[in-house]
């Protein structure tokens, strides 16, 4: 039986996901969750690299340990799969569930308000077209 062309590309990427991974890098991405996992267990990375060597991985514990910082730092910079990027605070006026805008720098600004003393404030000098002073 003959397959649509979509089925049968999907079908080629299903088989090309199945297989191994080709680099040191896309295998330590793939085993992160379980690294990690172990890490968290309690064991050391020296054990966690011991048995992946003993099981077969060829890397060095130096490669292992930059392989897998390298791979940590890109899995915290990037969103889950099937997940939106992490939104940063935005530093400016937003509404509030009571749909008022809600000023981050409003305690400042009554602080700086409220100071004793006197504070002078300078203000821009305003000149005349002719260059002189206004008075």
């Amino acid at each position: 039986m003959l397959m649509s062309t979509p089925n049968r590309f999907r079908h080629a990427l299903e088989k090309l996901a199945a297989e191994p991974p080709t680099t040191k890098t896309a295998l330590m991405r793939s085993l992160l969750s379980e690294i990690e996992a172990a890490l968290a267990s309690g064991k050391t990375w020296k054990q966690v690299w011991q048995c992946l060597a003993d099981d077969g991985l060829d890397i060095s514990y130096e490669t292992f340990r930059k392989l897998l910082q390298r791979v940590r730092k890109k899995a915290r910079m990037s969103a889950p799969p099937g997940e939106k990027a992490p939104e940063f605070p935005k530093a400016f006026a937003r509404e509030t569930a009571g749909g008022v805008a809600r000023d981050p720098l409003a305690n400042l600004k009554r602080l700086d308000e409220n100071r004793p003393g006197f504070h002078w404030r300078a203000t821009p000098r305003l000149k005349d077209s002719d260059g002189k002073k206004g008075d």
